[in-house]
């Protein structure tokens, strides 16, 4: 089966028999007509409701299993095809940060939520790019241990005081361990040895390195333009 009949068979599991699908319906379709059309379905199908159904609990399991693997093909489809769209207006020229007709928010957009609301991934991929991110980040107590602004005592001090959504700098700032400006250079230290949540998505095949270096110019782009508006 080649990639089109595969996403044609993917929208007649998703939309029913009645829909006849076409290259046409594949550049229409939207995400949340997507998660719709999940939704409507999971709840005739899913293997909860199977004795409400009139199925047997194989065939609603089965089915349901048919329905998430066709919401997964379609989904990718979209992330794949707006790359596409992407890397047109970069070779074009073209200034609009629109994708078939999803408008990205009027406001500045860190790297993933640029991806998220421009429908490249998926707020679950989104969710694991953080976690990754996060998982990578030096802390600013082994960052001060590091160098020499505090020792593993003071460490371990300013993490018995820490209190709820109170942060580790402010706490040692409060307790006189560091000063403002070593707190402000600790954090910029982490930010700067943070791994670059584009790379996430290299790593696990969603992005080549040439379409991740076009979207971060759309990136950037985007928010230029929308810094530019707020000055005026």
């Amino acid at each position: 089966m080649n990639r089109e009949s595969e996403l044609f068979e993917a929208c007649r599991i998703l939309f029913g028999s009645d829909i006849q699908p076409s290259s046409g319906f594949l550049n229409y379709l939207r995400e949340e007509g997507i998660t719709a059309a999940f939704r409507k379905r999971a709840m005739e199908i899913h293997p909860d409701k199977a004795l409400l159904s009139g199925f047997s609990l194989k065939k609603c399991q089965e089915e349901f299993i048919l329905l998430q693997s066709a919401c997964q093909t379609l989904r990718q489809h979209i992330g794949t095809r707006n790359i596409k769209v992407l890397k047109k207006q970069f070779n074009t020229g073209q200034k609009k940060t629109t994708l078939y007709n999803v408008s990205l928010p009027d406001r500045e957009l860190l790297f993933g939520r640029f991806l998220y609301h421009g429908g490249i991934i998926q707020w679950r991929q989104l969710i694991q790019a953080l976690a990754w991110q996060k998982s990578g980040r030096l802390k600013i107590g082994e960052l001060g241990v590091s160098l020499g602004y505090l020792d593993r005592n003071s460490v371990g001090i300013i993490l018995n005081h820490s209190k709820r959504k109170r942060t580790f700098g402010l706490t040692a700032w409060k307790l006189g361990l560091l000063t403002r400006a070593e707190v402000r250079y600790l954090l910029l230290r982490q930010k700067r040895q943070q791994k670059k949540i584009g790379q996430f998505f290299v790593e696990n095949g969603v992005l080549n390195n040439l379409e991740l270096g076009i979207l971060l110019r759309k990136c950037k782009q985007h928010n230029s333009q929308i810094k530019t508006i707020a000055e005026k």
